[in-house]
């Protein structure tokens, strides 16, 4: 039997990440025999298990998390299932005239909205809930939105007719699994269950999300796919290196972002 805790670090397309995943060690159990139980938690339900040496088998989690590295017990040390991404939406506009003043930001959940917003050139810009930002643009409160995958699904359904505008300067929007167990079999397992869920990536669209070069939509969401980002944030961090980028964003220096930014800081 294999645990795997799913943590929504940042809003999905449209579904639950930990049914899918459910759905996907179903399958896999068939195949190999393993069970695999899947648990939907907050990443700081997961930091506070932890740290009661309360530990599962496999995490699923977004980029930029913290707490979770010194577990990580295979290699590589995490792996990208699948991804989202930032956009600017609007509803009568050509995104030429983007500025601080006419633009939302859905603040999101856990992913690093303010480091798109810097890079992007919007930071200042009125930040609001996810539910509250789309309406202020439907609402012609605001001519642009910097939302996500999510918000086209939001607008979707609403019928609203709209455009959408890819973020190619910065994206941490991807959600990463990694093997925690300390039992050799185990870890076998897990890696096998892994690479078991990579193979069934074209799926992902049914979340509404992305694995490059896979995943296919009939929809303006396929503008998102395999874009090349000038910056983006992949991995889980350690806390030290969370809360020095979280200053580099509030101080809006873009070429110390941008050079933060450059290397993978994993720190396992």
């Amino acid at each position: 039997m294999l645990t795997l805790w799913q943590i929504d670090s940042f809003e999905g397309g449209k579904g639950s990440r930990a049914d899918y995943l459910n759905g996907v060690g179903k399958q896999y159990s068939e195949i190999y025999g393993d069970y695999v139980t899947v648990v939907s938690l907050s990443a700081d339900a997961a930091r506070k298990n932890i740290e009661r040496e309360v530990v599962p088998d496999m995490i699923s989690y977004g980029a930029g998390a913290y707490g979770l590295e010194s577990r990580f017990t295979a290699n590589p040390a995490y792996t990208q299932w699948c991804r989202g991404g930032y956009c600017f939406f609007t509803l009568d506009g050509d995104f030429s005239d983007i500025s601080t003043s006419n633009t939302v930001i859905n603040a999101g959940k856990d992913n690093l909205v303010d480091c798109a917003a810097v890079l992007c050139g919007v930071r200042g810009a009125q930040k609001q809930s996810p539910t509250a930002a789309y309406l202020s643009l439907l609402n012609g409160e605001f001519k642009y939105l910097l939302g996500t995958q999510r918000d086209f699904y939001r607008l979707s359904a609403r019928q609203a007719q709209f455009s959408l505008l890819p973020v190619t300067q910065f994206n941490d929007l991807y959600q990463n699994i990694s093997v925690t167990a300390e039992d050799k079999d185990k870890i076998a397992a897990c890696s096998r269950f892994i690479s078991f869920l990579i193979s069934q990536s074209p799926n992902t669209s049914a979340l509404g999300l992305m694995y490059d070069g896979k995943t296919v939509f009939g929809n303006d969401l396929d503008k998102m796919q395999n874009i090349k980002f000038d910056c983006c944030l992949r991995s889980p961090v350690s806390l030290q290196t969370h809360e020095r980028l979280l200053d580099i964003i509030s101080g809006g220096d873009v070429n110390m972002l941008k050079n933060f930014l450059k290397d993978d800081m994993i720190e396992v």
